[in-house]
């Protein structure tokens, strides 16, 4: 789980997690890619935290995803 933040920023992800608030099973294309995030952004996040900000593609969002919640995850492109 440690290299999920360089993969995110190389990569688009298909990460699937367990919300905390609502226990719902959650499927989603999340990135950290320089060229898909809204560019007055700039994230640093540690790789020892318990929770990674990414963006998600398809909403145009970002979401806080605690790590311990996340069921699976693989690269989309």
């Amino acid at each position: 789980m440690e290299n999920i933040i360089d993969m995110l920023s190389d990569h688009t992800l298909e990460i699937t997690f367990i919300s905390l608030s609502s226990g719902r099973e959650i499927s989603a294309h999340a990135t950290l890619k320089e060229d898909l995030i809204p560019s007055h952004f700039n994230v640093k996040q540690s790789k020892d935290a318990e929770s990674v900000l990414c963006y998600l593609t398809n909403e145009k969002r970002w979401e806080d995803i605690n790590k311990k919640s996340i069921v699976a995850y693989k690269i989309v492109e």
